[in-house]
């Protein structure tokens, strides 16, 4: 969502706090009763003193002696936009470990127990197109303070330790981004605008996080991290001639460097009218965006758009969509520009399921009829003073003001472009409006995504166009391993039909309808110690599967039912998403009695992978893949031919990560082998222990605990 809030700012989330008081406002008054607004208190700008060190570093300095603090902000050009495809994500991870990671002479931890004893605060971060150093500190540790940030932008330490904790972050954040239904639109809705490939769409995966290094992290901070591509601001209780030598201090040595920056990516957009639809099953309303491209802070469209998008998101649609109609939870929209690229133009609704098409033409209604009739004069006169009565709390701190120059100095735009803007509000007429609606909105070739539940819409989406489905399920990485040959194929068939006659032979296993078993849970919490749980899972063959987990807060219960999949806890039962769902797919193909069964499936690809060592013991490799993509490595033992630990691709809490599980305690039940104890591992880290304390083969099972 981060770049839709950044949409928000040309009419301001505190627009929509006017917007709302004035909403009330409105009720209380009859129609014929006159909007009255104060006088617009005067704004007082800083003082702003511009300076330039030796090393080409920009400075912009503001004495301010209202507290005894000091705030120091450095803004380095470089940005997510210039990482490689293959390394989404190298930016970020860089800006995180920054400040986890420490200096050549101090930790990360040390400076967290220095600035806790100094009352101080450090943030770093890299985003989609610049970085960021933030230090806040009282104005006498003012030389630790500018100490710290210079040895963090000038020499940062890198740790394999915290890039592991940066990742880990990342996987998780991967591993819940399809939980919330906003998230899910707004990211999928930049791919439909700007390409699923380009930088200002593309997100993390697990492949990307993965393929990062600490060589790649170092050569990035190499690339961009020099004086002459960091603009510097100062601000707090100090005189400006003294922090500039400070300053100066702080960073001497740092030597300017030419840095060749890769070309800027390019937005290439072809209007047209298309209709997506996202797949939430677990939700009972439907989110609705709706827009193309958008356009340029510097186009001179652009106080005319913020009064347009005031008046069709915040009034027409608003009063019609949730006033009048009752239809929506949330209504609004952006007409969104960018500094250096085009923004998106989008309009959002989100409605109950059963008025799903119903709200999508009214949407459509409201866009098309902005671009054919001026606006009247009271719409025109509310949102101009919405926006102008909001426009004080641009300057109510001084660091407010600060970034904001510095953003303008960074994107070679005139330092007062937010005056010029207001001037420019001011002066729109009823028939700029218009004219900035024709040029810059194409009612005709809107691109429409929908993420819900398509069986409780009021009309199927295919009414409004062709539907192209958008599938959000978060790739896996994949096992890598040699090329198979004749040989490896051959040997690892004939491996895996040892293992089965091990373990009990064919007949035995294919006679397995279903079992069901007991067993205590040790879980390895991450920030240590451990949580006792009890489990019962139920296995019907070859498609259903239930596992009931007893908790200290509760009991969770998670059903697959062949292509369906839902999860019951204390909040009641929701169907669970499509990788969710996938997940436990991967997981009954992974069932060593359903492998077993399936041994002689010619769509089985079995290879094997030679010897190894496991436990002390030699061990023969084999890999199983399914037609579906499913894998999973098992070794066995050379002399029982057992199975004594599997490797695969799993999903924790913490994202997506390579299990490691040891298999043992075989136990005989009903003429096959069953190991009653497996201990898992997590990237190497303990994840989880099981004890089976009682196992049941063929044994009654009701079949409505497969029924929602």
């Amino acid at each position: 969502m981060r770049k839709y809030w950044r949409f928000f700012r040309p009419v301001g989330l505190l627009l929509l706090v006017v917007l709302f008081t004035a909403g009330f406002a409105d009720a209380q008054k009859g129609p014929k009763d006159k909007f009255e607004y104060p006088s617009l208190s005067k704004i007082e700008m800083p003082d702003v003193k511009e300076e330039t060190l030796e090393n080409g570093m920009k400075l912009f300095l503001v004495e301010d002696h209202q507290y005894p603090t000091v705030d120091l902000r450095a803004m380095i050009r470089t940005g997510s936009i210039y990482e490689p495809a293959d390394k989404i994500g190298l930016a970020s991870i860089v800006g995180m470990v920054l400040r986890t990671g420490g200096t050549e002479t101090m930790t990360g931890d040390e400076i967290d127990e220095l600035l806790e004893s100094m009352g101080a605060s450090v943030e770093t971060s890299i985003g989609e197109g610049s970085g960021y150093v933030y230090v806040s500190v009282l104005k006498e540790d003012i030389e630790k303070g500018l100490e710290i940030l210079a040895d963090l932008l000038m020499h940062p330490a890198f740790p394999e330790d915290k890039i592991d904790l940066a990742k880990m972050q990342h996987r998780t954040g991967i591993s819940r981004r399809n939980d919330d239904i906003g998230s899910i639109s707004y990211r999928e809705f930049d791919k439909i605008i700007y390409g699923a490939e380009s930088p200002y769409a593309r997100h993390t995966e697990y492949a990307t996080i993965e393929a990062i290094t600490r060589d790649d992290m170092v050569a990035f901070y190499e690339r961009y991290f020099h004086p002459n591509n960091v603009i510097f601001a100062a601000w707090g209780d100090f005189k400006a001639k003294e922090i500039k030598a400070k300053i100066e201090n702080a960073f001497t040595g740092w030597a300017p460097a030419v840095i060749e920056f890769p070309p800027k990516p390019q937005v290439e957009y072809e209007y047209k009218f298309s209709v997506n639809f996202i797949e939430k099953p677990d939700v009972n309303q439907s989110w609705i965006l709706m827009g193309h491209i958008g356009g340029l802070k510097s186009s001179p469209h652009y106080p005319a758009l913020i009064v347009m998008n005031q008046i069709l998101s915040f009034d027409r649609l608003f009063k019609r969509i949730r006033s009048a109609e009752g239809l929506a939870y949330h209504v609004g929209g952006a007409y969104g520009a960018d500094f250096d690229h085009p923004g998106v133009f989008y309009s959002i609704c989100q409605t109950k399921s059963q008025s799903t098409v119903y709200a999508i033409g009214i949407m459509l209604e409201e866009i098309e009829r902005i671009t054919e009739e001026e606006v009247t004069d009271a719409e025109l006169a509310k949102a101009k003073d919405s926006y102008l009565n909001s426009f004080v709390f641009n300057f109510d701190s001084k660091a407010e003001i600060v970034s904001r120059l510095m953003q303008y100095a960074y994107y070679e735009y005139a330092s007062d472009f937010i005056n010029r803007t207001k001037m420019g509000v001011e002066n729109v007429t009823k028939s700029d409006v218009l004219q900035a609606a024709k040029e810059n909105l194409r009612p005709d070739k809107l691109q429409i995504l929908v993420v819900g539940k398509p069986e409780d819409f009021d009309e199927p989406l295919s009414v409004l166009g062709a539907v192209h489905e958008i599938d959000i399920t978060i790739p896996t990485p994949e096992e890598e391993a040699p090329e198979a040959t004749p040989e490896s194929l051959e040997k690892g068939r004939a491996l895996l039909a040892e293992a089965v006659e091990a373990m009990g032979g064919l007949n035995a296993f294919q006679a397995i309808a279903n079992m069901k078993f007991e067993s205590k849970i040790t879980i390895f919490i991450p920030q240590g110690g451990t949580m006792e749980a009890t489990a019962r899972e139920m296995t019907v063959y070859p498609d259903k599967n239930r596992t009931e987990i007893s908790l200290p807060f509760g009991q969770m219960i998670q059903v697959l039912r062949g292509d369906q999949a839902w999860a019951t806890g204390p909040q009641g039962t929701q169907d669970l998403d499509e990788s969710q769902r996938k997940d436990m797919e991967k997981s009954l193909f992974r069932d060593m009695v359903l492998l077993f069964q399936r041994s002689g499936d010619t769509a089985l690809v079995v290879q094997s992978l030679g010897e190894t060592e496991v436990a002390g013991k030699t061990a023969e490799e084999i890999l199983i893949k399914d037609e579906e993509g499913n894998s999973v490595k098992m070794y066995l033992d050379k002399e029982t031919h057992l199975v004594v630990k599997r490797d695969y691709q799993g999903t924790t809490m913490r994202g997506a990560a390579s299990m490691e599980e040891s298999l043992t305690d075989y136990r005989e039940v009903d003429g096959i082998k069953i190991p009653f104890r497996s201990d898992i591992k997590a990237d190497g880290e303990p994840y989880i222990s099981v004890e089976v304390q009682e196992m049941l083969i063929n044994t009654e099972i009701d079949p409505a605990l497969f029924e929602k």
